[in-house]
C-alpha cells in the first residue's frame, strides 16, 4: 500500500501488530512510523518506551524482544532497523557450510503469523525492498507493507493537498500550479525541506490568512534556491532574457553552485527537446504529459515553449552546457559562458559557443 492508504487506514480503525514501512522516501517512512506510534500509544508516550532494535540484529534477538512479556506497559513495541534483513546474506540460523538448519528462521516466520497480543512490530527499511525475500513474502503475508514512493511532480498533488489540509491552508490555482512546476523542476525532491518550507508559510501568513496567493508563495520562497532556479527557467520560457539573467546572478550571489545550475538548465533543455520531437511526431497537448514524466498542465507548458525554438537550437545549447561544464570544472571557462548560454535561450537563437 501507499502512504496515503496507510494514513486512511489508521484514521478508520485499530492498528495491526506487524508493519513494514520501506521505501526512497525517508519522509513518508518516518511520518508513517510517527502515526503509528501515536495509535500504539493515545496517551502519549515516552522515548524508553519503544525498543529500538538497530541494522545487524539477529532473528533471535528480535524473537526475543518479541516474545517478552512487558512489566510496566500493557503492550511491546519494537522498531527494528531492517536493512540487513533484507541483504543477500545467510539468515540467522543456516550453516556455515551452506545448509540451512530451518530452525531460527521458520520459528520467526511462525511467530510473524501469530504474534503476541502485547507486542507490534515496525520494520523499517530505507530503500527498496527485494520482494522475492522470505522475509518480505512473510511481513507482507501476515502483516501491512508501505511503500515509500519518491515524489515527482507528476504525483506531489495528493502530498501536496495533504500538507496543507495539515496546515489548514489552501492554494490559489496560481500559486498551486507554480509549487508543481517547481517541484518538476527539481532533480529530487527534498519532502522533509520542502514540508518545513511551507510551514514557514503558514507562520508567515497567520492563522487569519487560508488561502496563499502565488506573490505570497514567492515572497517566503524567493530565497529557496531550487525556486530560484525555477523562477530563471520561467523567465528563459517566456523569453524574458534580462529576468533570467538577474535570477542567475541571485543564485550565484547566494553560493548556489554552478554545476547545480547547469544541471537544472540541462535538464529542462532536454525536456524542450524531447517535447520538440513528440510534436514533430504529432503528440500535443496533454498527451505529452506522461512522455515528459510531467501533470498535464505542466507538459502543455513546455510544448508551447519548446515550438517557439528553432531547429538545432536546443540540441546545439546541450553540447555548449557540456563544453561549458567541463570548462567550468576545470577552470578553463567563465561564468560569461554561462550566461551566453542563457541570452541564447531566452532570445531563442541557436547557440554558437
Amino acid at each position: 500500500m501507499k502512504y496515503g492508504e496507510l494514513m486512511a487506514g489508521l484514521r478508520k480503525g485499530s492498528p495491526g501488530h506487524l508493519y513494514l514501512l520501506a521505501g526512497e522516501e525517508g519522509y513518508f517512512i518516518e511520518k508513517a512510523k510517527e502515526r503509528l506510534l501515536q495509535c500504539f500509544f493515545p496517551d502519549g508516550y515516552q522515548k524508553e518506551d519503544v525498543q529500538v532494535l538497530e541494522d545487524g540484529v539477529s532473528l533471535s534477538e528480535i524473537m526475543e524482544a518479541v516474545e517478552t512479556v512487558p512489566f510496566f506497559l500493557d503492550k511491546n513495541v519494537i522498531i527494528v532497523k531492517a536493512a540487513g534483513l533484507f541483504k543477500d546474506k545467510k539468515a540467522d540460523g543456516e550453516e556455515k557450510s551452506g545448509g540451512k538448519s530451518g530452525g531460527a528462521e521458520e520459528r520467526f516466520f511462525a511467530l510473524l503469523k501469530n504474534m503476541p497480543e502485547f507486542s507490534y512490530v515496525i520494520f523499517e527499511l530505507q530503500g527498496k525492498p527485494d520482494k522475492r525475500k522470505k522475509l518480505y513474502k512473510a511481513i507482507s503475508s501476515a502483516g501491512q507493507v508501505m511503500e515509500a514512493e519518491p515524489i515527482r511532480a507528476s504525483n506531489a498533488g495528493d502530498w501536496l493537498q495533504g500538507k496543507l489540509q495539515e496546515l489548514n491552508k489552501e492554494m490559489d490555482r496560481q500559486a498551486y500550479e507554480y509549487f508543481i512546476g517547481a517541484i518538476s523542476s527539481m532533480q529530487t525532491v527534498n519532502l522533509s525541506f520542502l514540508s518545513k518550507e511551507l510551514e514557514k508559510l503558514a507562520l508567515f501568513l497567520g492563522a487569519s490568512r487560508r488561502r496563499i496567493s502565488r506573490e505570497q508563495l514567492l515572497q517566503v520562497f524567493s530565497d529557496v534556491p531550487e525556486i530560484s532556479s525555477f523562477a530563471m527557467l520561467n523567465a528563459i520560457g517566456d523569453r524574458n532574457t534580462a529576468k533570467a539573467l538577474q535570477l542567475f546572478k541571485r543564485q550565484l550571489d547566494n553560493g548556489v553552485y554552478f554545476v547545480l545550475i547547469v544541471g537544472m538548465l540541462a535538464r529542462q533543455v532536454r525536456l524542450w527537446w524531447l517535447a520538440q520531437e513528440l510534436q514533430s511526431q504529432g503528440v500535443r497537448g496533454r498527451a505529452l504529459a506522461s512522455r515528459l514524466g510531467q501533470p498535464p498542465f505542466i507538459a502543455e507548458k513546455t510544448g508551447r515553449e519548446a515550438a517557439t525554438f528553432p531547429p538545432g537550437a536546443l540540441r546545439k545549447a546541450l553540447l555548449a552546457l557540456s563544453d561549458a561544464d567541463y570548462g567550468l570544472k576545470t577552470g578553463q571557462a567563465d561564468i560569461v559562458e554561462l550566461e551566453a548560454i542563457i541570452i541564447s535561450l531566452g532570445n531563442r537563437e541557436a547557440c554558437t559557443l
